[in-house]
């Protein structure tokens, strides 16, 4: 599912002729792409869309794009085909405590998918594992994410992600350079 927002970059640089949101993207051809996931009727969900808001405000350069969604899907992935890089900002439960920034680097599975999950329970990491076994993606791809203490219904961040923010956002800068 996508938002009205991943239709165009948060802020980029370049401006694209291609109408089929579907099709590779020519203007991410060797850049980084930030994609911010989140829902923001879903609380501390939300937070991708917060630091899309926040990187969206910084003059990251013309080789960085970001990108704001509700939700990772296949076709969505192809848009990124030729990318240089691609980080990825969700909130993502690990068991820690609310609040704690993690970093994960999507490798490339020696092993061949043998099963998945329904197309419509495919989680963020099974979405990628395809992309990158059918080489779609041969870019780097990380991930960031920020343990959600509440992702009830409401727009308002809790305090714990609120205050980790700044945090997140250094984060994802710093994997841009």
């Amino acid at each position: 599912m996508r938002s009205e927002s991943s239709q165009k970059p948060v802020s980029s640089s370049c401006t694209s002729d291609a109408e089929d949101p579907d099709q590779p993207n020519p203007c991410y051809q060797g850049k980084a792409v930030v994609l911010c996931l989140g829902n923001k009727y879903r609380k501390d969900d939300g937070v991708g869309l917060r630091v899309a808001q926040a990187l969206g405000a910084l003059p990251l350069g013309t080789g960085v794009f970001v990108e704001a969604c509700q939700g990772v899907e296949l076709s969505l992935l192809s848009r990124f085909q030729g990318a240089g890089r691609i980080v990825v900002v969700d909130a993502v439960k690990s068991g820690a405590e609310p609040g704690t920034v993690s970093c994960h680097q999507i490798a490339l599975s020696e092993r061949p998918l043998l099963s998945l999950p329904g197309i419509h329970a495919m989680q963020l990491h099974d979405a990628f594992d395809v992309a990158r076994q059918t080489g779609l993606l041969t870019c780097p791809v990380t991930i960031i994410g920020i343990e959600p203490k509440d992702c009830g219904v409401g727009e308002e961040l809790s305090p714990e992600v609120q205050d980790a923010l700044p945090v997140l956002i250094r984060q994802v800068i710093s994997k841009l350079s």
